[in-house]
């Protein structure tokens, strides 16, 4: 009697203890975000413009929260594979993911295959920093200035050529952009990457390119010529060079390093995480390293970032849908 009277208060404890283990975990209070290692996935090679930043970024965020911040690359797949690695991902704020125009407004356009519908799966959180275009010319083309330059192009309507790195890309969309912009025609060359591009151009088969920090080399060795960049104000690495507004043109390009997490992450954890990415992103240090490789810290809130990818968004797929940005070229 005495064993079966000892067992009730034990087995109470037991049914107690497994009640206890099926509820799930109490959700983590946002203001303790990160209580541990964050992981940014970048879904590109190491060594480029998006692992850098990122680099520069998880250092400031690790510094500021005192947790580990990792950088996980992995490209591939138009840059799915890492995306959908962080989507699998646990929606606790742990995962984060880098995204571009690319991946938020041009591959949902452009390729049949990419799967990831942005708006819908990705919450957006901050852009890291604005990068910049630079139209370059021919070093054979007569012109040396952006009025120049366009009043040549309107006196030889589809006579120039223009070199991206791929139809569809965002410089394609870009270039078209700035063309309608200017109210000139041009033909539109697409190749496998900057380098040939580059060379091409500085070559004098091509007339003139929208191209990154790639082309610094080739402007800096007289083997193209800079007319204007498409950032708000003078970049530091090529001062000399005037902004389009400088010039007279309204134009500025969509170039930015932005972070997202998984959409249904919640709501206070997301302004948790942006809060901390944009303190990272503002400190001294980390403004003037990315000023110095070229680059504008912009580190906007959440709503600013998700309406310039919704309108900016309306306005690419208008071109596309009216044939101005084409993939047959």
């Amino acid at each position: 009697m005495k064993l079966h009277h000892l067992a009730i208060p034990a087995l109470a404890a037991a049914l107690l203890a497994g009640t206890a283990a099926a509820q799930p975990a109490a959700a983590e209070d946002p203001a303790a975000w990160p209580s541990r290692p964050v992981t940014i996935v970048v879904p590109y090679p190491p060594g480029g413009l998006t692992d850098t930043v990122t680099r520069v970024l998880a250092e400031s965020l690790a510094r500021q929260t005192g947790q580990s911040v990792l950088v996980e690359n992995k490209p591939g797949g138009y840059g799915q594979i890492g995306l959908d690695a962080m989507l699998r991902a646990p929606k606790d704020g742990y995962t984060l993911g880098l995204v571009v125009p690319a991946t938020m407004m041009t591959l949902p356009l452009t390729q049949p295959n990419y799967r990831i519908k942005p708006l819908e799966q990705l919450a957006p959180l901050t852009i890291a920093v604005d990068t910049f275009l630079t139209l370059v010319v021919s070093p054979e083309m007569q012109v040396t200035d952006l009025q120049e330059f366009m009043t040549y192009a309107k006196a030889n309507p589809g006579a120039m050529n223009y070199g991206t790195p791929g139809a569809g890309t965002s410089f394609h969309f870009n270039n078209v952009m700035m063309a309608q912009k200017m109210g000139i025609e041009a033909v539109h060359i697409p190749y496998a990457g900057e380098v040939p591009m580059l060379t091409d151009l500085s070559g004098g088969r091509l007339q003139y390119a929208l191209v990154t920090n790639t082309g610094k080399s080739y402007i800096e060795g007289g083997k193209v010529r800079p007319i204007a960049v498409t950032a708000r104000q003078r970049v530091r690495s090529l001062p000399d060079v005037p902004t389009f507004q400088e010039a007279g043109l309204d134009f500025t390009s969509d170039g930015w390093v932005g972070y997202a997490a998984a959409a249904g992450t919640p709501e206070p954890l997301l302004e948790r995480i942006n809060a901390a990415l944009v303190q990272a992103l503002n400190a001294p240090d980390v403004r003037e390293r990315l000023a110095n490789m070229g680059y504008s810290v912009v580190a906007n809130r959440r709503a600013d970032f998700t309406r310039l990818v919704q309108t900016r968004g309306q306005e690419y797929e208008a071109l596309f849908r009216s044939g101005a940005v084409s993939l047959k070229e």
